[in-house]
């Protein structure tokens, strides 16, 4: 019994007090961020709070061995404790000890909540008696945890959260006595801060200003200097600018300064700008060396530019010191994929040298009474693997994936922290982490990062332009499209002879050139042998024009009639649309403006729209002597911007055309055959295959490299729609599963979220198929897989870069000892190596891939 108990007693301690190894892991992260707030440490002593943050580390130390850096960020308030911030420990310090709106705003109502029961009309508090802290409290958390991180070996990093709205804890500061700098409406009237918002006076002693704030005393002087009071004083290392703080007013919304949701003013922007450049330029006076991090805003950068003048590029340039922002919490709120990829790779197209790519995850909220990992993501890990596959390409071809990694929050509403969460969501951060991207997808957006601040803050200001810049791809890939990689035009024009085979072989999606450069840009791409979807007005592409046979008219808007000059593939089994789906209305403010653009009779035309007598392209092609291929879309939004709405939302589906899932139709033609069908099942000894409704949501996905390997994933908003994949190599066989194919092409049906590796691909019209992982099973062999089913089928490979010799054997015996290989071509592709088998085989396939 004692020697039981002495066991215990050490295990304890080792649990505690032993460092992790010194050693890190090769899939290495720079910096995992632990986000908490103070609700798991109200009512403990220090000895207790010292306990519970190395508990908290041994929860999360399977993360915690792959980082570099481990810091914890505090969500103590809502930022109002540094604006607050006096310079006496002992004052008491309002925080975050609410469930629900802290600062509900009288004309802030929600159309089911009559009564404003709802946590977005009310406050609750997490605890009965949760009563006021001191600062001297925060430091000694501070202090405990700086004691925790050090136990594992790493350098200890600390930060505070700061807030710009009242959803977290009361402000005497921000709502009563300076409302003043609460520019933004975003929740009522006046109830966000804005950064650049000006401060009356006020007689208060404050940290950094003992005789009181100076009328005129900009925000981003006041808080810069109250932070570095505050963090001088109980030990602090940076901040983080929550909620959009630091990029404009509006950055929940679509509307700000710049567009009130009806009409743009950008001839607003240049000051806009200034102002927004001026908090960071008095911030950094004040506060020059401390850490800056960001959440960002909700939105892409386009968006973020034609309504808020948000100039990324200066800030990036600027000499400020931060990283781009993550990934917006949009999946996890709405399943808005589209909006969280979109705009992510929006903001990591470029970013200030030397910096990481940050990825956040949402796994409890501490004040809305929700956890995702349980409940929004139903456990389910669509929103790690589908963001966590996104890439940049850099300007000498190298593939830049997320490299830091932010938990929000580890801590629930009521302060607990279930120890399921950490259990379950960390095998799927570490394969994301392990499986990271390392080459460009098959699809690289071609974003326009300078062009787009250039069309804001020079002549000609085209705003309607940058809106549908980045909602257009909001849109596709929310219909099925796996844009998941990112190259600015900047890179792009960079990249010579040699680093260019970073991107060949690739479709490149890129939105209407915005000048005589760019234009020519990707003229010379498309007559060198290069792929690309071109989507908007073509205006200021002439050369583009020339080569689809266009020319411009009087614009139109209004209804539309759509006429397909060649049928469509079917790739959803929805039957070709119906006569009230050939039908849109043209709004120029969702669309880039008016229709413009006409055919020449011998245009390749796709697409058109016809008004009374007049028609206007909506898609062309043209194929160079090279083989380039271009496919043009104009591209209407069929969507609509309710006054004070967050987002534009699409008109009714199957009341209107649908021209993001054109783009899917469009990427047949490359090879990538993508559809969404619906329930399937046996009867008569046929297969037969239900239509999918119109409104049944279809799958997302992503599709990324990762050591000369394809890694599909997804989210199946509904799981009886399936999937079916096609390829320019085959249909790919994920590993795992079972297929059946139909007309060449795989199919499957996914789970809620999912992740399948592909290394095989097979030409073979019909049949069922199943691929699966073996044991290695001889010494010597690092990995084998089955194919069963296959007949007459050409089968390809693709390699582990760097492995040993790959056998392929038909039809082995147990135990696998020896075979007789199959004869391989080896293809050296733009899409990496290649093995593909030289005659049509049948039967059981074997791969052995040998250790190197």
């Amino acid at each position: 019994m004692i020697f039981i108990c002495l066991v215990v007693i050490f295990s304890q301690y080792w649990l505690y007090k032993t460092e992790l190894p010194s050693f890190r892991y090769t899939d290495h992260m720079k910096a995992l961020n632990l986000e908490i707030s103070l609700k798991p440490f109200y009512g403990l002593d220090r000895a207790a709070t010292a306990e519970l943050c190395l508990h908290i580390i041994e929860d999360w130390k399977l993360l915690i061995r792959h980082a570099e850096e481990l810091s914890f960020l505090l969500w103590a308030s809502d930022g109002s404790e540094i604006l607050e911030y006096d310079g006496q420990l002992d004052s008491p310090m309002e925080w975050a000890r609410y469930i629900g709106n802290a600062n509900p705003h009288p004309d802030f109502n929600l159309p089911g909540d009559p009564e404003r029961k709802s946590l977005h009309t009310s406050r609750n508090l997490y605890r009965p008696g949760a009563e006021l802290l001191t600062y001297r409290r925060l430091a000694e958390i501070v202090e405990c945890l700086r004691e925790a991180i050090a136990s594992t070996g790493l350098k200890p990093r600390i930060g505070l959260a700061f807030d710009p709205g009242g959803e977290f804890a009361p402000s005497e500061f921000k709502f009563k006595r300076h409302r003043e700098i609460c520019l933004a409406h975003t929740m009522g009237s006046a109830s966000f801060v804005c950064c650049y918002g000006v401060l009356d006076g006020d007689k208060r002693a404050y940290a950094g200003f003992p005789e009181g704030i100076p009328s005129g005393t900009s925000l981003g002087t006041f808080l810069g200097r109250q932070f570095q009071c505050l963090a001088q004083d109980i030990g602090l290392d940076y901040i983080w600018f929550s909620n959009g703080f630091g990029f404009g007013m509006e950055t929940w919304m679509s509307e700000g300064p710049l567009f009130d949701g009806e009409h743009f003013y950008p001839e607003q922007a240049p000051a806009t700008r200034d102002r927004i450049l001026g908090f960071w330029r008095d911030f950094r006076r004040e506060c020059p060396e401390l850490g800056i991090e960001t959440r960002g805003t909700n939105l892409g950068t386009g968006t973020d530019l034609a309504s808020d003048a948000t100039p990324l590029r200066e800030l990036y340039a600027g000499g400020f010191d931060f990283a781009p922002p993550p990934n917006s919490p949009w999946a996890s709120i709405n399943s808005d994929f589209g909006i969280e990829i979109a705009g992510y790779l929006s903001r990591i197209v470029e970013g200030p040298a030397g910096k990481p790519i940050p990825f956040r995850f949402y796994i409890h909220d501490p004040w809305w009474l929700n956890s995702p990992w349980l409940d929004r993501y139903e456990r389910q890990p669509h929103d790690i693997y589908m963001p966590m596959a996104t890439a940049r390409i850099d300007d000498q071809g190298r593939a830049h994936a997320p490299d830091t990694l932010n938990l929000l929050t580890l801590d629930d509403s009521y302060g607990e922290m279930p120890e399921a969460v950490p259990a379950e969501s960390t095998p799927h951060l570490q394969r994301a982490w392990r499986e990271r991207a390392d080459a460009a997808g098959p699809i690289v957006w071609l974003y326009p990062f300078d062009e787009l601040h250039d069309a804001m803050f020079e002549e000609p200001r085209r705003p309607e332009r940058l809106f549908h810049n980045d909602w257009f791809v909001r849109e596709i890939i929310n219909a099925g499209v796996p844009v998941n990689t990112v190259i600015s035009t900047r890179a792009f024009n960079a990249l010579d002879g040699d680093t260019r085979s970073a991107i060949a072989g690739r479709i490149l999606l890129s939105p209407a050139p915005y000048n005589d450069e760019a234009d020519r840009r990707l003229i010379d791409w498309i007559e060198a042998g290069g792929d690309a979807i071109v989507y908007g007005p073509l205006t200021d592409a002439p050369r583009l024009r020339e080569k689809l046979r266009l020319s411009t008219a009087s614009p139109l808007h209004g209804e539309m009639q759509i006429s397909l000059d060649a049928p469509l593939p079917e790739l959803d089994n929805l039957g070709q649309p119906g006569e009230e789906c050939l039908r849109y209305e043209h709004r120029p403010l969702m669309s880039a403006g008016a229709l413009k653009e006409i055919a020449a009779d011998d245009a390749d035309l796709g697409m058109s729209a016809h008004q009374g007598d007049q028609s206007r392209a909506l898609a062309a092609s043209y194929t160079s002597a090279a083989g380039g291929r271009l496919k043009w879309l104009r591209a209407p939004l069929p969507m609509t911007l309710a006054k004070g709405g967050h987002l534009p939302y699409p008109d009714e589906p199957g009341t209107v055309f649908a021209f993001a899932k054109a783009v899917r139709r469009l990427l047949a033609e490359f090879g990538w055959q993508i559809g969404f069908g619906g329930e399937s099942f046996t009867q008569s000894n046929s297969t037969l295959l239900v239509n999918r409704h119109v409104t049944q949501r279809n799958s997302l996905l992503t599709v990324h490299r990762h050591d000369n390997g394809w890694f599909f994933s997804g989210c199946t908003p509904d799981e009886t729609v399936g999937l079916s994949l096609r390829t320019p190599w085959g249909a790919p066989l994920l590993l795992g599963k079972e297929t059946q194919l139909h007309d060449g092409s795989s199919t499957y049906r996914q789970p809620r979220g999912w992740r399948n590796e592909c290394r095989v691909f097979v030409d073979q019209p019909e049949g069922w198929l199943k691929h699966i992982e073996h044991l290695p099973g001889q010494i010597g062999v690092a990995r084998r897989m089955f194919v069963h089913g296959l007949k007459d089928a050409t089968v390809r490979f693709f390699p582990p870069a760097g492995c040993g010799p790959v056998s392929l054997w038909m039809n082995p015996l147990h135990p696998y000892i020896t075979g007789e290989d199959e004869p391989l071509h080896r293809i050296d592709s733009p899409s990496g190596l290649i093995l593909e088998t030289k005659r049509k085989v049948t039967g059981t396939l074997l791969i052995s891939i040998a250790k190197p």
